[in-house]
């Protein structure tokens, strides 16, 4: 037969301070030793010794950089020695990925054709290079771009499915 118990609180009821001792005891942050942390040193060491020494790792930023259109110019030359930038025809292709370059901007003045992908490029940027006659596309794909590919085409299936019938 199971035992039926009391609940402590409920032992209490009628009592004052409920097995607190006296009125001023269980009184703010005092009673618990201080509020949060304090103390991790001195009277609280046995509760948060565990975390000390450890440090929190930091999230690595991509090292993607912003570069002008007067650096691309000085540098394109050895690029395509080093292999870096590829010549298509008479456009020179230049790829973010390779290079790890984030974003072009528009200071300088550029003399080659250039195609540049994988990489942003500002409204100025953009204007100088198609000047020049070259073309900035941004090719770059992601999972999440595939993900609403794949939803995009199940959403047509199904239109077409609902129109048969």
């Amino acid at each position: 037969m199971v035992v039926r118990r009391r609940r402590k609180k409920n032992k209490l009821r009628g009592q004052r301070t409920h097995g607190g001792g006296g009125t001023k005891n269980r009184r703010g942050a005092g009673s618990r030793g201080g509020v949060g942390k304090a103390g991790s040193h001195k009277h609280k060491f046995s509760k948060y010794y565990v975390d000390f020494g450890t440090k929190r790792k930091l999230k690595a930023r991509k090292s993607e950089k912003t570069i002008s259109l007067a650096y691309i110019n000085d540098n394109i030359e050895k690029w395509l020695a080093n292999g870096k930038a590829k010549k298509d025809g008479s456009i020179i292709v230049i790829d973010g990925k390779v290079l790890k370059i984030g974003k072009v901007l528009g200071n300088g003045i550029i003399t080659h054709k250039i195609k540049i992908k994988n990489a942003n490029a500002s409204k100025v940027a953009e204007e100088k290079i198609q000047k020049a006659g070259g073309i900035v596309s941004i090719e770059e794909h992601s999972e999440s771009e595939d993900e609403e590919e794949e939803m995009d085409e199940t959403e047509e299936e199904n239109e077409e499915g609902e129109a048969e019938n």
